[in-house]
């Protein structure tokens, strides 16, 4: 059923994996313009919470007051209605309403919903919260979490980025501009390629190894995606895009010499205006001698590996 309750903004409930911190919070400042400093954030931004591994699930806020019985008050005034619903209480660090209290206020504001509540298959979540001495009601969305499929991809790499990673970098690269067009001038088996087609973003892949083009197709078909990565050198892309991403190569088998290395960010430099790179060690200067500015670097850290993700133009 449709409810005609205007919208009042959004809290979104953020979470991120140990070593994460820093590439959540860069992204977050991407989306939504803001810094984050808690792990949740309130904005007046659309973003579909499935896009971001970091957002836990959204809260499309309908109704806020400093009291609960002012909220209360609000929502029977102005009631919602669905086929079924479940109502849920969303919990932040710093609260003090115990678990029967939780509970009394949960059931109470949903006897003012108009449907049936299902608590195992409901059509429609709902959320109730005290933040910062306020109390929100509204629709809640969970994260799809569809991202996860892509972990058992039919081709990936020891030493490729992780879904998780990619993801992110995905949305670093779109933003909230789904126009721009992105190249990943050296795409492997097409991690971050899939992460951008999924989250809407337009990119074409370029590959230098046939046959690992060949794998990246297959990956992408996989999911039912087209294939949009080419074969070939860097210095032979022609065309010219918004944005390039690039995991620099290291020698994971064979040792990657410093100029080979440095030819990659400068042909990044002739077929993009900006670049998102991601390094093992920091790259200011050849970065610099490739003609980039830094605008923000994050890193990734697991055990005592660390990636450096930079953005630049």
């Amino acid at each position: 059923m449709m409810n005609s309750q205007p919208i009042q903004g959004y809290l979104y409930v953020i979470n991120y994996a140990e070593g994460e911190e820093s590439l959540c919070k860069l992204e977050m400042k991407v989306l939504f313009g803001e810094d984050l400093t808690d792990k949740y954030l309130f904005s007046k931004v659309d973003i579909d919470p499935s896009r971001s591994v970091f957002i836990k699930e959204r809260l499309t806020i309908l109704y806020r007051h400093e009291t609960y019985e002012g909220l209360y008050e609000q929502v029977k005034e102005h009631p919602l209605s669905y086929e079924t619903f479940k109502c849920l209480f969303l919990r932040f660090k710093g609260q003090t309403i115990d678990y029967k209290e939780r509970l009394e206020r949960l059931k109470k504001i949903g006897f003012l919903i108009g449907g049936e509540a299902d608590m195992y298959h409901p059509k429609q979540l709902l959320g109730l919260t005290e933040l910062n001495g306020e109390w929100f009601f509204g629709t809640l969305e969970p994260n799809s979490n569809e991202w996860v499929l892509h972990e058992n991809k039919p081709h990936s790499y020891s030493f490729s980025l992780s879904v998780r990673v990619s993801r992110a970098i995905a949305n670093l690269a779109v933003g909230r501009d789904f126009s721009k067009r992105i190249i990943d001038p050296c795409c492997g088996a097409g991690t971050v390629v899939l992460e951008v087609l999924t989250i809407g973003g337009t990119i074409v892949g370029n590959e230098l190894n046939p046959k690992v083009a060949f794998k990246a197709e297959e990956n992408l078909k996989h999911y039912g995606y087209e294939n949009v990565v080419q074969v070939g050198d860097i210095q032979d892309i022609q065309e010219h895009y918004d944005l390039a991403i690039i995991d620099l190569p290291y020698g994971h088998f064979n040792p990657i010499a410093p100029e080979i290395q440095q030819m990659i960010m400068n042909e990044a430099r002739r077929i993009a205006d900006e670049l998102i790179i991601v390094t093992q060690v920091k790259m200011e200067e050849q970065l610099k001698v490739a003609g980039f500015e830094m605008i923000d670097q994050c890193e990734v850290v697991k055990g005592k590996f660390v990636r450096y993700i930079t953005r630049c133009r």
